[in-house]
């Protein structure tokens, strides 16, 4: 037990990186951590998920390299199925005083990484954990921007961190440090899903003060092949299950923080009935419902407002009025909204997404416009607001820009 503490007491930080079939990409992200410039000692702990490609062998390449840091665990059969990969095999591995995160598809571009934020945690006690800036880098176009989570170097309360992913805007896993010892107080509901990185963020903001660096010191690789977000966006069946962990935790952090950011998570907790509707036929969706214990009213309401022959009054109204139409998204419930209007014979213009926002040309033979376009070339429109609840509020910021007042908010559990 002793040598086992004074190794504990070595080693500074933890670095914990997941891969699955990251052949492309994880050389990258295990340099990035081993070319950290640091006065301590760190470890990185990789684990692979039963890869069927290279990313095995490339992870033993480095292990050889780096007998002394590098810790590999490489599954023969896949676990991501059966259970949290962090809770089962990485979190109870873990020695060092604090704990880094690095994905198999991002990797770090500042060696100097890890030392400015032990510094940081270790001259601020009240901090239970810090992050920085981080570049997106689309995989398929290549096209780079910084995510910008915050405007700045700062303390964010914990209610900036809850908006903070519930719609575009999220820090980058690979920028989070963490304080160890924390992880033993952290009730299960944190790491019941499949999602690690917001519950967790969650958790320790409510720990502790949260400090964010504004330089970008990593790369987050976005839609690259095995992206959990990208494999579950294209599977009905995965996504219904994300949506029904994320209205478990939401709930269940609702009730962790005593109601205090009740009307935000209540936001999102209806979004997340959207989603799970969505993605099921009612027949099977209520019985499921019924099963994992949802709220069988709001998923009633969320059927109907989805419903191919559902038209929301003031959607009618705006077209009796002979305004120019437009649905304002291009997502899951903005096409649910387009079949709704073709089923109603109500002709529209085309689709909008906010200014800069990346777009396609055509969604279900209709145009995409940008919100400026619109109000630029067309008198006075009407907007039907088909993003999820939890968006509404983004949305309507930028249609106030415009002074823009005629719109209508038709997928929401109220009215």
């Amino acid at each position: 037990m002793e040598n086992k503490k004074i190794m504990q007491e070595e080693i500074m930080v933890t670095v914990l990186c997941t891969a699955y079939n990251h052949e492309e990409f994880i050389a990258s992200a295990i340099e990035g951590v081993m070319n950290q410039k640091t006065n301590f000692k760190f470890e990185l702990i990789v684990h692979d998920d039963a890869s069927e490609d290279r990313t095995a062998e490339i992870i033993r390449e480095y292990k050889e390299r780096y007998p002394d840091s590098i810790f590999p665990i490489v599954q023969k059969e896949n676990q991501y199925r059966c259970c949290n990969i962090y809770r089962s095999f990485l979190f109870p591995n873990v020695r060092g005083k604090y704990i880094a995160f690095c994905e198999g598809d991002d990797y770090w571009t500042d060696q100097d990484k890890l030392q400015i934020q032990v510094d940081f945690l270790e001259s601020h006690e009240d901090y239970s954990m810090c992050m920085h800036n981080a570049v997106k880098r689309d995989y398929g176009t290549g096209e780079e921007s910084c995510l910008d989570t915050f405007p700045g170097d700062g303390t964010y309360s914990q209610k900036q961190h809850i908006l903070a992913g519930l719609g575009t805007g999220f820090p980058a896993f690979a920028s989070y440090m963490v304080r160890a010892n924390l992880l033993g107080g952290m009730p299960e509901f944190f790491l019941a899903s499949k999602v690690l990185d917001y519950p967790l963020r969650q958790y320790y903001a409510n720990c502790g003060k949260v400090y964010y660096f504004g330089k970008p010191m990593s790369v987050y690789r976005a839609f690259t092949p095995q992206s959990y977000m990208k494999v579950t966006m294209g599977s009905q069946q995965l996504y219904n299950q994300y949506t029904l962990e994320m209205i478990h935790f939401f709930e269940e952090f609702n009730k962790y923080t005593k109601g205090e950011f009740n009307e935000v998570l209540e936001c999102k907790i209806i979004s997340d009935y959207f989603g799970f509707c969505q993605s099921i036929p009612e027949e099977k969706g209520i019985p499921k419902a019924m099963e994992a214990g949802l709220d069988i009213n709001k998923v009633a309401v969320c059927y109907k407002r989805l419903s191919e022959t559902y038209l929301d009054s003031s959607i009618l109204r705006m077209f009796e009025e002979g305004k120019k139409i437009f649905i304002y998204g291009t997502s899951r419930i903005a096409q649910t909204c387009k079949r709704q209007l073709d089923y109603a014979g109500i002709t529209f213009v085309g689709f909008v997404v906010s200014d800069g926002q990346k777009k396609a040309e055509a969604v279900d033979g209709k145009e995409v416009h940008y919100l400026g376009e619109v109000i630029a070339n067309y008198h006075n429109p009407g907007f039907i607001l088909a993003v999820q609840p939890v968006n509404v509020g983004a949305v309507a910021a930028a249609l106030k820009q415009y002074n823009v007042k005629e719109f209508c908010i038709p997928y929401s559990i109220e009215g």
